[in-house]
């Protein structure tokens, strides 16, 4: 197989998959994708890790990668480490060069941001607050303007791995699902509550409605709220101002995806269980 020539800005595998890139089957795209996203780091992979990543058999890994010219990892890996391929800079030297520019230095910010997540996570508090969200019978989220998207998409994704998670607006149902049911009066509920500066209005009284009715309440949000520790220990903070036009959101986010895996983690089978379920119930809506 002849492979064109790398273009000035792409390694000699970039190149090889650019030639071939309109014949491959939806799996070999993924397969593709990810070796071009990943390839600074493909000498720590093996056909097996490559295949658990891209959601692939490591049978298709390997017969994508004979077809690419390639008998095997350690052929690829050894093109990767070519001078040829010494144009797809390493993932340290790609990080400097990009501390050179606005954008590389929010990009760090940002990062250094979720990495300060760290210390949100090892207080003893995180271990109690997730305990309160497996625990409870039932999970509501809420979250309000411009968080209101991360906020849907977190009760959404803890929904896959527990049941009874709901998001809840107080301005689209008034809260009605907080009115009390003898049927249910023994059950323990809990909320997680996600909001940023400006903060909304009725954040703090939801809060305090919550815990008037009995429920846990966990409050993710940044690092200049000061109101919700006066209603719960289980505040989580994140740092959201990073020098760009808007708050950054992506802290918070990632603060969520590891409650989200935490959840889960307290019963990993239980939640395997789930995502394994899930697929036959859909099925019928021809979504995927």
């Amino acid at each position: 197989m002849r492979h064109p020539g790398p273009k000035p800005t792409e390694s000699a595998l970039a190149a090889r998959l650019r030639a071939v890139q309109d014949d491959l089957t939806k799996s070999e795209a993924v397969i593709a994708q990810w070796l071009v996203l990943n390839e600074a780091g493909l000498g720590l992979e093996t056909g097996a890790s490559i295949a658990a990543k891209t959601g692939v058999s490591e049978i298709t890994v390997s017969r994508f990668l004979r077809r690419i010219g390639f008998r095997g990892m350690a052929e690829l890996k050894a093109e990767v480490g070519s001078a040829a391929a010494n144009l797809h800079a390493h993932p340290t030297d790609r990080y400097m060069r990009l501390l050179d520019g606005e954008l590389g230095t929010l990009l760090k910010r940002d990062a250094d941001a979720v990495l300060g997540l760290g210390a949100q996570i090892a207080r003893p508090e995180w271990a109690e607050a997730i305990t309160a969200i497996d625990t409870a019978d039932e999970v509501f989220v809420t979250g309000f303007q411009t968080v209101r998207g991360l906020a849907e998409d977190f009760a959404r994704r803890l929904g896959i791995v527990r049941g009874s998670v709901r998001f809840i607006s107080a301005h689209d149902a008034g809260l009605v699902e907080w009115v009390a049911s003898a049927r249910r009066a023994q059950e323990r509920r809990a909320l997680v509550l996600v909001d940023m500066v400006p903060y909304a209005r009725e954040a703090e009284v939801v809060v305090r409605t919550a815990r008037r009715l009995g429920q846990q309440v966990v409050v993710v949000t940044d690092e200049l709220n000061t109101w919700a520790q006066a209603h719960t220990p289980f505040v989580f903070h994140a740092s959201t101002k990073v020098g760009s036009f808007l708050e950054s959101t992506g802290p918070l986010a990632t603060l969520l995806n590891l409650a989200t895996h935490a959840v889960a983690a307290r019963d990993p089978d239980k939640a395997r269980q789930r995502i394994s379920d899930w697929p036959s119930i859909m099925r019928d809506l021809g979504l995927y």
